[in-house]
């Protein structure tokens, strides 16, 4: 497993941003054993996250397939790659009826939930949804207030108001969910109205707030050398007259469309590294390392060319930033171009990375008086030892 290397000043953001929510977290009370098991993913696999969030009905019961929770959701998680996209969804939303468990209505429990399951799984996409005038409205807006509705439980503001510190009371930040897409596709593929609501704000309560720390945590973790990138966020009102299985219907159709506008704007892995002797002799196995780092963190393939006619196809998967190390013998005396190229999981490829080897001839032991003149004068007689093949 390689290391992933993050700057100094992201590393001194992300450790403050933990400190942060290390304190706040003390402020609002722990969450029980029974709450916190929804975090409890399963996170074996090599897919990318969807992190699907809803508060009041139908926004927790459109989300049932995809809760971890088997008191949610009896039937079993279905969102392991899920419709074989490359994406596992994991949704999270307080018990219907009565509100209360993962992001129930309260700011400081739906803080402290936020910040707990994406510190878990670290989400390649954030969906949030809650109850409202619908019947399908896409927040385009979500605004850093410090003064809110009042919750039902005290203290009735968030902890801490306004929630982000290094913006200004009232700094708007944006969906970046592929909100045009959603829309139409909704439009077409059920009986629900959709539209994005351009100009307004999803209500300076729960769902406004909710929408913030999405949109927020969006933007901390779009930068091309995060760990964890996070390539879209954004909030959704849905009309609490939305049959369930209509909400399904558009709930999945908004996924499918966030998935395609994701994966458009893949970014192919670095040009991979290679390193190795640039001269040895025929007949002889050599090893090559390799590696690259994806910017989305990808899992990748290589494929290498050894230029004497020979390639190794696609091999993998191998983790961004891992290296690699492959053997090759070259079997005639020449001089041969290594080429090699990286693709991720969305095959995304790389540039191709060369590097030139010189095979001068198969291998002969070194009589003594050549070997003692050699180790005499090291740097000297370097015709000779290219020619002779020492």
């Amino acid at each position: 497993m390689g290391k992933q290397i993050v700057g100094k000043s992201l590393a001194f953001v992300i450790i403050g941003l933990f400190i942060g929510v290390s304190i706040f977290a003390g402020i609002s009370g722990s969450k029980s054993v029974e709450d916190l098991s929804q975090i409890n993913a399963n996170l074996t696999t090599n897919h990318r996250v969807i992190m699907c969030t809803g508060f009041w009905n139908p926004t927790g019961l459109m989300l049932t397939p995809f809760s971890t929770n088997p008191e949610l959701n009896p039937n079993g998680w279905g969102g392991e790659n899920w419709e074989g996209l490359g994406y596992d969804i994991y949704s999270y939303f307080p018990k219907p009826g009565v509100y209360t468990g993962m992001f129930e209505v309260d700011y400081q429990h739906t803080w402290e939930d936020f910040w707990n399951v994406t510190n878990q799984i670290h989400p390649f996409a954030i969906i949030s949804f809650g109850a409202g005038d619908g019947p399908w409205e896409i927040e385009y807006n979500a605004r850093n207030l410090d003064s809110w509705i009042n919750d039902d439980k005290s203290p009735r503001q968030p902890t801490p108001c306004p929630p982000d510190e290094f913006e200004a009371v009232g700094y708007i930040r944006h969906s970046s969910l592929p909100v045009q897409r959603i829309e139409d596709a909704v439009d077409n593929q059920t009986v629900i109205d959709a539209w994005v609501d351009w100009d307004g704000n999803p209500g300076m309560y729960l769902c406004e707030y909710v929408a913030y720390l999405g949109m927020w945590y969006q933007n901390m973790h779009n930068t091309t050398d995060d760990p964890y990138p996070c390539r879209a966020a954004g909030f959704i009102h849905v009309n609490s007259g939305v049959a369930v299985e209509e909400a399904m219907k558009a709930t999945k159709i908004t996924i499918r469309e966030t998935i395609t506008y994701l994966s458009s704007i893949n970014i192919p892995p670095d040009t991979p590294i290679i390193n190795g002797l640039e001269n040895g002799k025929k007949g002889e196995e050599y090893a090559y390392n390799f590696s690259t780092r994806d910017a989305d963190i990808d899992n990748l393939y290589y494929l290498i060319d050894w230029g004497d006619g020979s390639n190794s196809g696609w091999i993998g998967l191998f983790d961004s930033g891992e290296e690699i190390t492959v053997k090759h013998v070259w079997s005639e005396k020449g001089t041969y171009i290594i080429q090699v190229k990286a693709k991720d999981v969305f095959n995304a490829e790389s540039d191709w990375a060369t590097l030139s080897v010189t095979m001068p001839c198969s291998y002969k032991p070194m009589p003594q008086f050549l070997e003692l003149l050699f180790q005499r004068f090291p740097n000297a007689f370097q015709l000779p030892r290219y020619l002779l093949g020492y």
